[in-house]
Formats: structure tokens, C-alpha cells, sequence
């Protein structure tokens, strides 16, 4: 008897893979801790593809209809009209049929304070009477905020099956606002089953937060989503419409575009990287929209964030894995300063906020007390 999605998918950070490119196997997804998840219009036909190669690991097919589809509450998901009668069931079974070992419902876009689309959702799965089914929630991230978060929280109590839930806005969903991580660890603590999918390595915090699996984009464009109706907004340093790799830098945590990191190499020797894929070489050298390039970078992207998932797995869960994920996450904040001073350039890399959060927000069980002599809205513990 197959095992359910819940089983198949635990302790999983899934490769998320963008359908604009033909899937490849790659050697840097392992099989044990990791998996494919296909993104795009065309995901079905690329599983397919990617079955036909060889590929026989963990495999989901997300066909992305909350890119271009906002759930409704009579019309929560985007079911196929070229049938006489679509059906959940049918789209469910679609996927499987094309190599898919779960299937992932496909839901729509739920703009922020949108409850009745949000509990349509629900609904809907509490019709699902099959175990290899996961419950998309492709969310606005103001639904993380303090106004929306008690609700997001008690629709995910409500649904049975394990739930990927998918951030949408402009540029990094974990910069939206400060309580963004906060709520974001309570969601996974406080309703079971919960998944991240289409992240960075705000996947890597979610899992030492009790999440059940997560997924890492290849590239930049599959690392986030925007609200349906918008087009992606630019960086003011990427212009143009060539993709650019964005390369992970191992010792500081953060993904950096090729070309800046080029840029600021130009006159210091560059960071370089031990992965399989560089073997000692600079990471310097990604600056160019060819393909091979592309698949190289994402390559050494994928072994750098596997090698840590492998320590994860290696870490008890619960209070010693949330421990070892904030000190891995202070030791590279602390690494800033020292490589700008390295190079000279007192700006060249800034931490990012979402990684200071980490490195920096008490586990929850060292949250600290607040005492009488502690100000109004600041921590004991602050300094």
C-alpha cells in the first residue's frame, strides 16, 4: 500500500524546479531528505519528461494556478473546462496519472482578508477522502499579520490533510513586515501538517519550526509569487529581461545576484565555495544568462541548502534543532562585517532581515519574561 502524502513528505525540502526549462536529473536532489517539485503551466508534461529520463525520487506537480487565478468562495479551485463536468477527484487523479506520487489541489489566489474564499478551501477538503492529497494555501502574506493570523490559523485546524502554504507578494514575502517570521513559526507550531513550498531559505526555518516539508526554488522566479493582476516588480540592479543566476553564498546565508557579486570580486579575491560543483572555485563566476550557467549555479545552489538540510535531519527535533538553526543563522550575520572588511567595501553585502530575525528572535522556549521594570514594547532581553 502506498504511503500517504503525509508519510511520503515528512522531513522533505523539495527542489522546486521552473517549467520554463526542461527538467532535468539532477544529482544534487537527494533522494532520502529531498524531491521534485515541477512549477509551472506545463509542470504535467514535464513530469512526464522527467519520469521518461529516469528520475524515480519524490515528484509533485504544481501547475501554479494562483499565478494567474484568484479563488473565489463558489470556485475556490481552478478545475479544467474542457471536461463536461470537472472535478477535484479528476484533477487530483490527472496528476498522479502523470507521475505526480501526491497531488496538490489547485487553489487559487486568497487575497488577504478574503475569509470566505479562505473557508471554501476548507470545505472543499473536508469533501477529500483520499490520503495522498495536500491542501495548496496560496496566501497574501498580510495574512501573517496580527489582524489575520488567528484565522489562518483556525482554518488549518480545520483541514485534515497536510497544507503547503505559499506566500504571494512583490519581492521576498518574508520582508513584508516585522511579525512576518514570528507568525509564521506560530502557524506551523500550532496547526499540524503545515508545508512551505516556493521559498528560500525561509524553508530551512520553518522546518526547525516543526514545519512538515518545505521546497526551495531554483531561481529567483520560483522563490516567490506575485498577487494575481501584477506584474513581478525588478530590483533596481536587474534590469533587462535575461535571467541572471542568483547564486547562495554559503558562509553568509544569502542568495546574491551573480553579476553584483562579480561586481564587488572585481578587485578582491572572491568567496569561494567547497560544493561538488565549485570544488574551491570563486563564486564569482556566474555572471552570465547562458544556460549552462544557469544549471550550474542552480546546482551549487541545491547542494549548499541539501548539505544543511542533511545537519537538520541529524538534529533532534524540537528544541535542539531550533537551536541549531539560530546559531547557524548568528554565525553567518556575524560574518558580514568580516567579509566586507575583507574586501574593503564597508557596503558591499547587507544581511538581510528576514536572516537577522532568525539569528535573533528567542526559541520559544527561551522567550524571555517581562518583568516590572522592563519598558512598554521592549524586551528584557533587548541588547
Amino acid at each position: 500500500m502506498p504511503p500517504t502524502a503525509a508519510r511520503l513528505l515528512a522531513g522533505r525540502v523539495l527542489y522546486q524546479e521552473n517549467t520554463r526549462y526542461r527538467a532535468r536529473v539532477r544529482t544534487s536532489v537527494d533522494p532520502r531528505l529531498s524531491g521534485v517539485v515541477l512549477t509551472g503551466k506545463n509542470a504535467d508534461d514535464r513530469a512526464v519528461q522527467l519520469r521518461e529520463a529516469g528520475y524515480d525520487g519524490v515528484l509533485l506537480i504544481d501547475s501554479a494556478p494562483y499565478v494567474t487565478y484568484a479563488a473565489t468562495p463558489d470556485e475556490p479551485f481552478l478545475l479544467p473546462h474542457d471536461t463536461l463536468f470537472p472535478s477535484l477527484e479528476d484533477c487530483l487523479d490527472f496528476q498522479r496519472g502523470r507521475g505526480a506520487d501526491a497531488a496538490l489541489t489547485p487553489t487559487g489566489y486568497i487575497r488577504v482578508a478574503d475569509s470566505k474564499s479562505l473557508k471554501a478551501v476548507m470545505v472543499a477538503a473536508e469533501r477529500i477522502e483520499r490520503d495522498d492529497t495536500v491542501v495548496v494555501l496560496p496566501i497574501d502574506i498580510a495574512w501573517l499579520n496580527s489582524a489575520h493570523i488567528e484565522q489562518l490559523i483556525a482554518v488549518c485546524k480545520r483541514i485534515r490533510q497536510p497544507k503547503a502554504v505559499i506566500l504571494v507578494r512583490q519581492f521576498d514575502p518574508m520582508d513584508a513586515f516585522k511579525e512576518t517570521t514570528v507568525n509564521l513559526r506560530r502557524l506551523v507550531r500550532e496547526a499540524e501538517q503545515v508545508a512551505l513550498l516556493r521559498t528560500d531559505l525561509a524553508a530551512l526555518d520553518a522546518m526547525a519550526h516543526g514545519a512538515l516539508f518545505s521546497g526551495i526554488g531554483a531561481d529567483s522566479s520560483i522563490r516567490h509569487t506575485v498577487p494575481v493582476g501584477e506584474r513581478p516588480q525588478k530590483a533596481e540592479s536587474n534590469t533587462g529581461w535575461a535571467q541572471y543566476p542568483h547564486v547562495l553564498m554559503p558562509e553568509l546565508m544569502c542568495f546574491s545576484d551573480a553579476r553584483a557579486l562579480a561586481r564587488r570580486y572585481a578587485n578582491a579575491e572572491p568567496a569561494r565555495c567547497d560544493c561538488l560543483v565549485c570544488d574551491g572555485r570563486g563564486l564569482d563566476r556566474f555572471a552570465s544568462a547562458e544556460g549552462e550557467t544557469r544549471i550550474e549555479s542552480e546546482d551549487h545552489n541545491a547542494y549548499v541548502w541539501g548539505a544543511w538540510v542533511n545537519e537538520m535531519a541529524a538534529v533532534t527535533p524540537g528544541r535542539e534543532r531550533r537551536r541549531w538553526w539560530r546559531d547557524r543563522c548568528v554565525r553567518a550575520l556575524g560574518r558580514y562585517a568580516l567579509e566586507n572588511v575583507r574586501i574593503e567595501q564597508p557596503h558591499a553585502f547587507k544581511a538581510p532581515k528576514p536572516l537577522r530575525a532568525w539569528a535573533t528572535l528567542p526559541i520559544d522556549d527561551e522567550t524571555p519574561t517581562p518583568t516590572k521594570n522592563t519598558r512598554r514594547g521592549v524586551s528584557s532581553a533587548a541588547g
